[in-house]
């Protein structure tokens, strides 16, 4: 088991590696911007506990219950609670992650990042439409009333 400190200092690593990580995709898919900074101090706060749970829980070897004694004697198995915070800091890390913009959920048309698909000696021009029989004679016969 490590102590106090050995975890602190290995979630601190393990948080400024996530910063680095998650800095270099967000330039690398062109969707970083300064105003995202709280957002991310955000994240990093949560991945912060949720690392710290984490690592308690691995040490005690993963327990998914534990025994519960409650005041009439009888003995249960309950969930265990570090099970129960990984969980939830998990869900709140996913959510996290998904305001960022990092999650595989479709926003199509709602955010609109990068640059443009036009190339920069590339004009964009308009398609010719084209008129068939039955619009030109509509056009002829409303244009005359």
């Amino acid at each position: 088991m490590a102590t106090k400190k050995e975890r602190q200092k290995i979630v601190a690593e393990k948080t400024e590696a996530e910063k680095q990580r998650i800095l270099k995709i967000m330039r690398d898919a062109d969707i970083y911007t300064l105003t995202l900074d709280p957002l991310i101090e955000s994240y990093l706060d949560i991945y912060e506990i949720y690392m710290t749970m984490f690592i308690q829980w691995k040490e005690k070897g993963y327990p998914a219950t534990q025994r519960h004694t409650n005041k009439a004697g009888a003995t249960n198995n309950s969930k265990h609670p570090l099970a129960q915070q990984v969980e939830t800091w998990a869900d709140k890390k996913t959510k996290a992650l998904d305001l960022l913009g990092l999650t595989n959920k479709a926003k199509s048309g709602k955010i609109v990042t990068g640059g443009s698909s036009v190339r920069t000696n590339e004009e964009m021009t308009k398609p010719e439409q084209v008129v068939d029989e039955l619009a030109a004679h509509r056009k002829k016969w409303r244009n005359s009333t």
